[in-house]
């Protein structure tokens, strides 16, 4: 059985490979095509390197790990207000199985008509204001293989129109295909534990990842609050897991999401309150239910700190849902509290520490993060993820001997 399984995983690499070539292939022709044409912009965009290392070893698995990541950009104008953009992003991770990742990401074509900004091909869509819970954000599918934490998100296919409609802004989505989540090998860190093949992804009632999708968004600013409506139909992003043949498959199912965004300002406070109503959430148990999440949110900003140019965010936020600890979700019932200074010297250093706290389990999660940059091109950023105090009854235990430190240096060019 295990030799079927690793011939049928070779086949789905090797065929990853070929298909890896030939859009790399495309996308280079036509990178090339764009940027000898007369309208073209100069190419934009960054390379980033990083070293992660674990401070306890692991039997079998490895100490350190390097990741590397290539995002270009091309701009060409065309006529009639058309504006093509290339913009792929190529991924890479040592200790990995995996081939280097390539995801068509930004690339798309915008035009403008009739006061309506349309925009065909991939994009990356943010939705929600909440600092660590972002149980808004459902538009883009998350790349657990480049970042464990969800950070980095897949470019979804989509048409989209946008316009003023009344005192708001309306957006609507339609959104033809549904990327799989990308998961880490067994064979690096940071897995809590859980062996998950991707490729054996199962879809509930038939369905599969072209099932159509459809998504809007109004949203409308007034006096010192700013409120968005938000709805979603199509495959949830976020799956379930069920056992099979010693590891765990991903479980995909269609389901209906609407949520509301509230922000109100006064003077230095930033309140903030996100609403999100799922039909089908996923569950720890692999199955799927009905939950309402919550997220409310504080900030306040303090200027010129001690009579210095710096600056400081303090944030508190508390993150709950109807399905207590059985939704699928780092965060169930947390609170989070951060800090961010901003230096605002000529070399844009910055620091952030935030802590995550879990309310049922008493769980903690340290995240320290100062970012520099070296000259105008290159920013380095160092990073600490503190992993040590989790709850042996946390869902997400497995992490507990994960506890790492990463370097990263990206050049902007």
């Amino acid at each position: 059985m295990m030799e079927a399984l690793n011939n049928e995983k070779k086949k789905d690499t090797d065929m990853k490979q070929r298909m890896l070539n030939a859009m790399c292939v495309f996308l280079i022709s036509l990178a090339m095509l764009f940027a000898t044409s007369p309208s073209a912009a100069a190419p934009t965009g960054e390379i980033s390197f990083s070293y992660l290392h674990h401070w306890e070893s692991r039997p079998s698995l490895p100490s350190n790990q390097t990741d590397m990541s290539v995002i270009p950009r091309f701009v060409v104008d065309g006529s009639h207000d058309i504006t093509w953009v290339i913009e792929p992003a190529l991924r890479a991770r040592g200790d990995s199985s995996d081939t280097i990742e390539f995801d068509f990401y930004k690339s798309q074509l915008r035009t403008y008509t009739d006061n309506v900004d349309i925009t065909a091909g991939y994009d990356v869509v943010f939705w929600g204001s909440s600092e660590g819970a972002q149980i808004l954000d459902i538009l883009n599918q998350r790349d657990l293989g480049a970042d464990f934490d969800g950070d980095v998100k897949l470019g979804q296919p989509l048409l989209s129109l946008n316009r003023s409609i009344g005192d708001g802004l309306a957006t609507l989505y339609y959104l033809p295909y549904t990327p799989k989540r990308r998961f880490r090998d067994n064979s690096e860190r940071l897995t809590a534990g859980f062996d998950i093949n991707e490729n054996s992804a199962q879809w509930h009632d038939h369905q599969d990842a072209y099932y159509p999708g459809f998504a809007g968004r109004y949203a409308l600013s007034a006096d010192s609050m700013d409120v968005a409506l938000i709805g979603f139909h199509g495959v949830n992003r976020s799956p379930a897991f069920v056992p099979q043949a010693g590891q765990f498959s991903p479980v995909y199912r269609v389901a209906t999401q609407v949520g509301m965004d509230m922000q109100w300002v006064s003077e230095d406070l930033l309140a903030k309150l996100e609403l999100l109503n799922v039909s089908d959430a996923p569950t720890i148990d692999g199955d799927f239910d009905t939950a309402t999440q919550w997220v409310v949110s504080a900030e306040y900003s303090f200027y010129s700190v001690f009579d210095s140019i710096a600056d400081v965010r303090v944030i508190a936020e508390y993150s709950d849902n109807s399905l207590g600890e059985r939704l699928l979700s780092l965060y169930q019932h947390d609170l989070l509290m951060a800090v961010h200074t901003s230096f605002n010297n000529a070399d844009s250093t910055s620091l952030s520490v935030s802590w995550l706290h879990d309310l049922d389990s008493d769980s903690n999660l340290i995240d320290i993060s100062l970012t520099h940059r070296l000259n105008d091109n290159i920013e380095l950023e160092a990073s600490l993820y503190e992993f040590s105090s989790l709850a042996s009854r946390d869902f997400f235990f497995g992490l507990e001997p994960d506890s790492f430190g990463e370097i990263t240096l990206t050049y902007y060019f």
